[in-house]
């Protein structure tokens, strides 16, 4: 347990290791092995999709409440239960003030299905 909250669910936490090129020069991005964290827990996903018929895309977006030793940042990659999302951002951390100090942060993800 970190602070008062505690950290039981386990996520999958892939850092982004910058572009690099494939064998025929294209740019490719790439990720480390998936570190595991515990963390507190997350909301229920939010999805949007198009307006237009035909379309197919689906943007599902969640915010997920972990300690702030995860240290996520933009562009790494997170495993919820099976699902890979992307960080978008950095955490949003309530901890910089006087009164009081939660020991969370919320990370923004979101995946893109479609």
């Amino acid at each position: 347990m970190s602070g008062p909250f505690p950290l039981t669910i386990p996520v999958g936490l892939e850092r982004y290791s910058g572009a690099g090129e494939d064998e025929l020069g294209n740019e490719v991005e790439s990720w480390s092995p998936p570190e595991e964290h515990l963390v507190f827990g997350w909301e229920s996903p939010v999805s949007a999709e198009p307006e237009l018929a035909g379309h197919d895309r689906v943007v599902v977006d969640v915010k997920l409440y972990a300690p702030r030793s995860m240290g996520p940042g933009p562009r790494d990659r997170i495993r919820l239960d099976g699902a890979l999302f992307e960080v978008i951002g950095y955490p949003q951390d309530p901890n910089n003030n006087p009164w009081w100090q939660p020991g969370l942060m919320t990370v923004l993800l979101r995946r893109v299905e479609g």
